[in-house]
This record gives structure tokens, C-alpha cells and sequence, in this order.
């Protein structure tokens, strides 16, 4: 619709000429004043000299009122017809869509209970809680962390609300919301609808204001332009209702669009959607514009171009104001308040009310149901991923990232591959304790190599350390599995990656905790050259208390178990029990299991532990084979029992070595021995009793001179068996432990010596240590080498006449 004066001669002559007579005079009067002198332009004289017109555009329905005449012709008539009907099927489709889905909101007041039972049933459970986030789901969904890998529709919805309402941001940000935007779409929205509906009127009031008669197109040349334009001089009455029915079609899908679309806009929450699905609203209303563009015939494009517009009666006018005008600055803000009040308004609070049921109140918490059905709950921290960022597991993955086909995984300096997936998913199920074995099944150290050695720095927070050498520290250092707490899994990883260096290998040492060593019975540690060498060396005796609380390693045992009591984690059970345990071992040495047993405590330390210990630590039968019981048929598997050159301690192989400075000596395996027979005689029976162990030093001492020939033979490595029974006898067993000893110059010395240089240095030994030599009357009789070739030989001395003597005064 076009509102202006007219200043062109030509164009207000052949307005004249189309114009009743009536109205030819009104405007002659207009024409009149517009031509008389004003000294001033007021507001009754623009009033007087405005007249409205309908400018015919680029519209379908400025062709639909052409159809059927000579103009268009019959087969554009026939076009015109369905781009009509097209065009009202398009508009009927969106507004039946609209109908019934966008006229009521997606998110209300059930959506609150909704989003209140998500976050109480997986939002906070335990269930969906992060291990890497450290975070509950409700948390991560709130502060839209895109990472996540379910509750996205939660995401996407907390998104769009807190850009919709802005409730945390201040100044201009905060006030300009989604919901301005929507009253600003609103408004351009009921502008467009106004604007298709003036369009609608201007054309009917246009068609009512031409004489009625049969539709009469005719030509008019413009003297200026020399083109020809087309007026409109009369319309037949059916076209006039026809016109009728167009305009009550058009205000009634403008009222449907005004209604869908508003509910369209009012429930959009996302903001960028908002903004397009005003445009697409518009796009809507110029279905007809669009459809004309597109599909006109080029006669009617040229029709509606040249026609002169359409003179309409001027609607009432008050002071300058006329109807329309005021009705439609009165009617859209009405309707927009309207609209806020009844719609947006709630929406809004709606909206706000799912927000804070998704997250208000406390995020960081999740709870879990015990067997009991108790609940449980516990605050979480956070910050897991800010830890991920530098950890060892984020390298592997960006060194992953960063390689490309045909790589090398071998030289991977972070992370291992595995030929399929299919591995993956065995580890997936796979135990802690078989993960350990099969990556060290050599109970070595792996540690001293890439990648394990940048674990090792990883899990030990120190980048300078070189190789297992430097993780000896943390051996026997605490950790509380499986949380990996006290020490943050630092003794574990060192145990797990250097097994050799902490002493994983054998049962003694000075390492007791073996927690992260593939340590036990048929694990990788117990199978090694190491274990089985340190067992077949170990010996079945055990060492007094004195000396045995003073050995290095008993006291480091000790005073690791003294750590694990001295703890101040509360992750360790039973840490007073340790400190007992530990000062009974330090105070009575292997005797700390009688000592405890007479207070009525029992701690374990043979074979096994008491369960109430949360420690990993090797069992004491190493140090202490005879407190123990080690023995052939009561050490359990994978013990740490000595078992020299593969014998048990209770077998009749070892009773038959000598053990000499923590050491056995078995002949045939590590040493050799020469043996020696002896008789004697005593005079005083009784004495000799007294005195049997000054007797055998003696008799130990004699030998170890006379064999003392290559090398010193200490008295202590001869054993003796004495008889003081009916057969007075002695056997000396003579053990060659010391390197250069030779038994072939040995044994010639030895039984070279006279039977009474034997004597003297018996005699001389015994008076020494106090013995009355004269009242024992002690007197060898014979000595000899029982291991002779030839049988024995040696030096005798009427020993079966004595014998006979002694035998006869004893009656």
C-alpha cells in the first residue's frame, strides 16, 4: 500500500479520466488547494491533499484476481490457479505442523519432576560417578562438560536454559536474555503478520472502490515515458466476492500463524534456534511473493507490473492519526503484553524451575546402596582432570595421537600396543596380581628401561631418577591397596617395577614388604635361580637372640613393621598390633611367638601373617627354621624354609653336615672330610662325666693340630661323637671348608702322628681347661683312619687287655 501526493501532471490527467465523476471533482478541489499559495504546511492541509492507493506487486494474490481474463489467457489462468493452490496447501501444512507440535512447550512442569528424578536416581549415584573427573554426573552435566559420554540430552538442556536466562551474569549481559530476544521476535513477528494483513485489506478495498461492471482491463500511454501501463476500469461482481473470500482466507491463516507462531517462539529455548525460527516464520507468510518469483507466467509478471494502483477510499482520520494506524500501535504491544504474561512469563519460571532441580543445591556428592540397603554417601573433590593433564596415561595417548600408519610401536616411550583389541579386553578382566606376573614373569627389574622407566618417574613424582638403583628408597615404603593410599602408590610401583632391587627374588633380605612383587607360591618370584640358590645356601639353624636382633636384616624387618604401626594413615588397620609384633621380635628374636603366645596374642609371622594386617610381607621361617618347624612335610608351598643342597632341615642329609658361620657343609656338595677312629681308657668314670665336654674340645683340639698342615683347622669344624659306654670310642669327623686345604697332606699328617704325640696334646689341652688329668686317667688306646684303602690302620696299645681289666674290677 502506497500513501503519497501526486505531482505529475500527466499521471493526475489520466487519474482524472479513470475516476467517477464524483470523485473527479473531489480531487479537482484537492488539486486546487495544492496549487493555491500556502505560506505554511499544517496538518488539515497534508490531511486534505493524502490520498490512499493499492500498488499491485509481486504477489500471487495480485494475480489470483486476474484469473480468467483475456489478459492472462486461459493456460495462465490455469498456472495462476495452482500456484493458489499451492500456496494455501503450503500454509495449511505449516500451520497444521505448528498445531500440533509447537502450540504446547517441550519443557513443563513434568519436566522439573523429571529432571529431579534423573539427578537423584544417576545424577549423584555412585554408579556414574568419574574416576578420572573425580567428579559426580550431576556436576560434570552442569558445568556442560562436553567429555561426557551420556546424560547428553541433560547437556544440551542446561546449555540452552543457561543461555536463555542468563541467571549468573551481571550489567547489560545479564538484562539482555532469551527472553528480550523472544519479545523482540515476538514483535517482529505480529509486524508481519500486520503488514500481510494490511496487504490483504488494501487489495479488497482497492477491488471494492473500482465500478462494478464486467472486469474491463483497458491501456493508457504515458506521454513522458512512452510505455504503457494498465488500468483497471471496472470488476465484475463475482470477482468482488471472490476478493471477499481471498481477504477471509488470508485473515484467517493470518490469525493461525499468529497463534502457531507465536507458541512457536514463546517455547524456542535455544537462542540461535530462536532467532531462525522467526526468520523461517516470515519466510511463511511470503510463501505467495516466493511461489510468484518462482512460477509466474511472464505476461502476468508484466501485468501486475504495469498496472496503475488502485484508488481507495481513505479510512477515518483524527489530527493526523488514522485508524489502522492507531489499531495496530494499540493492538501489538497489547498483544505482546498479553503474550508475556499469559506464555513467557511461565515459561520462564518453568524453565528457572528445571535449572535449579538439575542444579541447585550441593553437586558434589555421590551415593551408593549397601548389601544392608543403607544409603551411603560422600563428598567428591574434583580436579581429576586437572591431574590427568600431566600424567604419564595423557602422554601415552598424545604419543598415540601423534603417530601415524606403518609406526613402530616398539619404540613407544609411554604406553604398550597390543596386536588387537581383543587383549584389551582380556586385561579389562584380567587381576592386579596376573597383570604383575605376566609383565616381569622374571621377578627382574623392568624399571631400568623405556617405558617402564618413565612410569617409574611417573609414579614415583621424580623425573631425575635413572633406573632401579635410585628407587631403592621406597622399597619397604607403605601402601594401602587398593586405593594405592598412605604413599600414593609410590612402594608398590617401585616393588612392581624393580622386584630385583627390593628384594623380591629371595625370601630373606633386607626388604620384608614384597606388596606389588609378583611374590608367592608359583608366581614369576618364586620360580627364580635367585630363590632357589638363596633357600639351598640358607642353613636350618637359628641364631641366638643377641646376635639375631643385631643381624641387618632382622632389624630392618623390624623396624618396617615398626613404620606400618607408626603410620598416621587411617587407611592401615591393626597398627597397634604392629608395634607389639615389633617389639616382641626386636626383644626375644625368633622366640617373639612364645612371647606373644604367653600373653594369649597371636600375630602370625610363620608362613603367614594374621589376616588383621592390611601388608604384603614376607614370613619369618627364613630366619627362624627351628621356632617354625621347617621341615620336609610341614613347610607349605612357595616357603622361604631353607632347604640346603635340596634337603629339608628335618632330614637325615643335613644332620650329617656341619654348619659353620651361617653356612652348611655337606659332603659331596661343598666340601670334604677326613675321619678319624680312637679308643681310649678312664680311670674314674664318674670324672669323665663331669668333664665329657673338656674331653671332646680336647680331643676336637689334638685333631685340628695334626691336621693343621695346608691350611689351620679351628677345632669347631671337627665333629665329634663320643662314647662313653661299654666301648670306650671317639669317631672325629674333620670337615676341609677353608680354600687350600688338602686332604691327601692333611690325612698323611694326621695319621702319621704317634699315638702318644695324640696324647700329649690331649693331656695338654685338657689341663688347660682345668681338668684333673691324673684322677680322669684318660689314655688313648688306639687311633686310626677308617676310610683306609686297605681297611685301618693307625697306632693301638694293649687295648682289648685294658678293656678286659676294667671290665673285671667293674664286677
Amino acid at each position: 500500500v502506497k500513501v503519497g501526493v501526486s505531482s505529475d501532471a500527466a499521471t493526475e490527467i489520466n487519474d482524472l479520466i479513470a475516476l467517477s465523476p464524483a470523485r473527479r471533482r473531489e480531487v479537482k478541489r484537492i488539486t486546487d488547494i495544492s496549487r493555491s499559495k500556502v505560506s505554511e504546511m499544517d496538518e488539515k492541509t497534508l490531511d486534505t491533499q493524502t490520498s490512499e492507493y493499492y500498488t499491485f506487486g509481486e504477489s500471487t494474490w495480485d494475480l489470483v484476481i486476474f484469473i480468467g481474463t483475456g489478459a492472462l489467457g486461459p493456460l495462465g489462468s490455469i498456472q495462476t490457479v495452482l500456484l493458489a493452490i499451492i500456496n494455501v496447501l503450503m500454509q495449511v501444512v505449516f500451520c497444521a505442523i505448528a498445531w500440533f507440535n509447537f502450540t504446547s512447550p517441550d519443557i513443563n512442569e513434568d519436566s522439573i519432576t523429571d529432571t529431579l528424578r534423573w539427578r537423584r536416581s544417576s545424577g549423584h549415584s555412585y554408579a556414574d560417578y568419574s574416576p578420572v573427573a573425580k567428579e559426580s554426573l550431576v556436576h560434570r552435566v552442569c558445568k556442560m562438560d562436553k567429555s561426557l559420554e551420556s546424560s547428553g540430552i541433560q547437556v544440551d538442556l542446561i546449555e540452552n536454559i543457561n543461555k536463555y536466562l542468563k541467571s549468573e551474569e551481571t550489567g547489560l549481559e545479564g538484562f539482555f536474555t532469551g527472553q528480550i530476544l523472544c519479545i523482540v521476535a515476538l514483535i517482529c513477528w505480529y509486524l508481519m503478520v500486520a503488514k500481510e494483513v494490511s496487504h490483504a485489506l488494501a487489495l479488497h478495498r482497492g477491488v471494492m472502490a473500482v465500478p462494478r461492471g464486467a472486469t474491463k482491463l483497458d491501456t493508457r500511454e504515458n506521454p513522458f515515458t512512452q510505455v504503457t501501463h494498465y488500468r483497471l476500469r471496472a470488476v465484475a461482481l463475482r470477482r468482488k466476492i471472490a476478493s471477499g473470500f481471498l481477504l477471509l482466507y488470508r485473515l484467517v491463516a493470518a490469525a493461525l500463524l499468529l497463534y502457531v507462531g507465536t507458541s512457536f517462539l514463546v517455547y524456542t529455548v535455544n537462542v540461535t534456534e530462536l532467532i531462525l525460527n522467526a526468520v523461517a516464520l516470515g519466510i511463511i507468510l511470503d510463501i505467495d511473493d516466493l511461489l510468484f518469483d518462482a512460477m509466474a507466467t511472464t505476461p502476468g509478471r508484466h501485468l501486475v507490473h504495469q498496472l496503475d494502483p488502485l484508488h481507495m477510499p481513505s479510512l477515518p482520520r483524527v489530527r493526523g492519526a488514522d485508524a489502522k494506524s492507531v489499531f495496530m500501535s494499540i493492538f501489538i504491544p497489547a498483544l505482546t503484553i498479553l503474550v508475556y504474561n499469559s506464555m513467557l512469563e511461565p515459561f520462564v519460571g518453568t524453565l528457572d524451575g528445571v535449572r535449579i532441580a538439575m542444579c541447585g543445591g550441593n553437586q558434589n556428592f555421590v551415593w551408593s546402596l549397601d548389601k544392608r540397603r543403607i544409603t551411603q554417601l560422600s563428598p567428591t573433590y574434583g580436579g581429576g582432570w586437572e591431574e590427568e593433564e600431566g600424567s604419564i596415561k595423557t602422554d601415552a595417548i598424545v604419543e598415540g595421537e601423534s603417530l601415524t600408519s606403518g609406526f613402530i610401536v616398539n619404540n613407544s616411550r609411554y604406553g604398550f600396543w597390543v596386536n588387537s583389541v581383543n587383549v584389551l579386553s582380556d586385561l579389562s578382566v584380567m587381576s592386579l596380581d596376573s597383570m604383575v606376573d605376566s609383565a616381569n614373569s622374571n621377578c627382574g627389574d623392568i624399571g631400568n628401561e623405556e617405558p617402564m622407566l618413565n612410569y617409574l618417574r611417573y609414579f614415583l613424582a621424580n623425573d631425575s631418577i635413572q633406573g632401579c638403583a635410585d628407587a631403592a628408597v621406597y622399597c619397604n615404603s607403605i601402601t594401602k591397596m587398593p586405593e594405592y593410599a598412605v604413599d600414593d602408590g609410590r612402594g608398590y610401583a617401585a616393588r612392581m617395577l624393580c622386584s630385583a632391587t627390593c628384594g623380591c627374588n629371595i625370601p630373606g633380605g633386607d626388604f620384608i614388604n614384597v606388596q606389588g612383587c609378583p611374590y608367592g607360591d608359583t608366581r614369576a618370584c618364586d620360580t627364580t635361580t635367585e630363590k632357589q640358590n638363596f633357600v639351598a645356601s640358607a642353613v636350618c639353624v637359628e641364631k641366638n637372640v643377641s646376635t639375631l636382633t643385631a643381624y641387618p636384616p632382622w632389624k630392618a624387618w623390624v623396624e618396617t613393621i615398626r613404620s606400618y604401626g607408626n603410620q598416621a594413615s587411617n587407611h592401615l588397620p591393626a597398627k597397634p598390633d604392629a608395634l607389639i609384633l615389633a617389639q616382641a621380635m626386636e626383644d626375644n628374636g625368633c622366640g617373639f611367638l612364645a612371647n606373644l603366645s604367653a600373653q594369649n596374642i597371636s600375630l602370625g609371622g610363620c608362613f603367614s601373617w594374621d589376616s588383621k594386617f592390611s601388608w604384603d610381607f614376607k614370613t619369618l621361617e627364613v630366619f627362624c627354621p627351628e621356632t617354625c618347624g621347617c621341615g620336609a612335610d610341614s613347610n607349605p608351598p612357595g616357603s622361604g624354609c631353607p632347604a640346603p643342597f635340596g634337603y629339608s632341615c628335618t632330614g637325615g642329609e643335613v644332620k650329617g653336615c656341619l654348619t659353620w658361620n651361617d653356612k652348611h657343609f655337606c659332603e659331596g656338595f661343598n666340601a670334604e672330610v677326613l675321619r678319624a677312629d680312637m679308643t681310649f681308657s678312664i680311670l674314674d668314670f664318674l670324672l669323665a662325666s663331669n668333664y665329657a665336654l673338656e674331653i671332646m674340645l680336647a680331643l676336637q683340639t689334638a685333631l685340628a693340630q695334626k691336621a693343621s698342615v695346608t691350611q689351620p683347622v679351628d677345632p669347631q669344624t671337627i665333629q665329634l661323637e663320643l662314647n662313653f659306654d661299654w666301648d670306650l670310642s671317639a669317631k672325629g669327623t674333620i670337615w676341609l671348608i677353608e680354600d687350600g686345604m688338602n686332604a691327601t697332606a692333611m690325612t698323611s699328617a694326621l695319621f702319621s702322628t704317634t699315638l702318644a704325640d695324640l696324647q700329649v696334646a690331649v693331656d695338654s689341652s685338657l689341663d688347660s681347661s682345668g681338668v684333673p688329668v691324673n684322677d680322669l686317667g684318660f689314655a688313648l688306646t688306639s687311633f686310626s683312619n677308617p676310610d683306609a684303602p686297605d681297611g685301618p690302620y693307625g697306632y693301638g696299645s694293649g687295648y682289648d687287655d685294658l678293656l678286659s681289666e676294667i671290665r673285671d674290677s667293674l664286677g
